[in-house]
């Protein structure tokens, strides 16, 4: 029905009236926001649980993983264990990351399974290079250490401009892994990694794994600020610990790479 006989009015009110709903609608979404995180916000201490958490289900299961092999549970191969928990852990964690909706049995599932892989390369490092693991563990703890304390006191701030390089930093940093594992491929090396410039390769990729921390620290401190659901704490616990796990593989490759003869 019309407001007046003015058409250009009439419309004017109708698109009026449309935004208004619109808005109405947005505030009932936003409020039912606020009213749900109220009640049961993200935590800090409950995104360290999961962590703790997730990390303990890896270390069990990279210490059975180790056991068996030793045990010969997995036959004479290593590298059955290492290939198949690789392949599976990488679905896994692009399910986890990439889904819209948190899963945290798809981020146990990927604890477990990266255990796997974590005590089968850890097994083969430490045969190689006696002592190896433990100085790994000690150096991985160590580091993220250092970078918790110094994101906890403002030495490392991460704010627009940090998130920006480290982006294009870890950007850059996968397509040289992708390059470097073809030419592994073709050339039947370890690309880079059997050069004497292995050292530099693998202090890149360890520094970069450890400033990532940050990044992980940032996502828990501002989602338990901006009273996010209580189910995000599993992303950033995810995130987290995903960032654990490349960290001490780029320490355990660059120890090894220094244990040379």
């Amino acid at each position: 029905m019309a407001i007046s006989h003015n058409p250009i009015f009439n419309r004017s009110m109708s698109t009026g009236t449309a935004i208004a709903k619109q808005d109405l609608a947005q505030a009932e979404v936003d409020a039912q926001f606020a009213a749900i995180t109220a009640r049961n916000p993200m935590t800090v201490e409950g995104a360290a649980g999961k962590v703790l958490g997730l990390l303990a289900l890896l270390v069990l299961s990279a210490v059975v993983t180790s056991y068996g092999m030793v045990q010969g549970w997995f036959g004479s191969s290593i590298l059955v264990p290492v290939l198949g928990s690789a392949l599976v852990g990488a679905v896994l964690m692009l399910w986890a990351t990439f889904s819209r909706k948190v899963r945290p049995g798809v981020m146990v599932a990927y604890a477990l399974v990266e255990g796997v892989f974590i005590g089968a390369v850890s097994l083969l490092f430490e045969l190689m290079y006696p002592g190896i693991v433990q100085n790994a563990v000690v150096a991985t703890l160590a580091t993220a250490g250092i970078m918790f304390a110094a994101y906890r006191f403002g030495f490392i701030k991460v704010n627009a401009r940090f998130t920006r390089v480290m982006t294009f930093a870890l950007l850059g940093y996968m397509g040289f892994a992708v390059i470097n594992l073809l030419i592994g491929f073709f050339t039947g090396s370890a690309g880079i990694y059997s050069t004497p410039m292995a050292w530099l390769a693998g202090l890149v990729g360890a520094g970069l794994a450890a400033f990532s921390l940050n990044l992980d620290f940032e996502a828990i401190a501002s989602g338990a600020r901006d009273r996010l659901p209580r189910e995000n704490e599993w992303r950033a616990a995810f995130g987290l610990t995903t960032t654990l796990v490349w960290l001490y593989i780029e320490i355990l490759r660059l120890l090894s790479i220094f244990n040379r003869d």
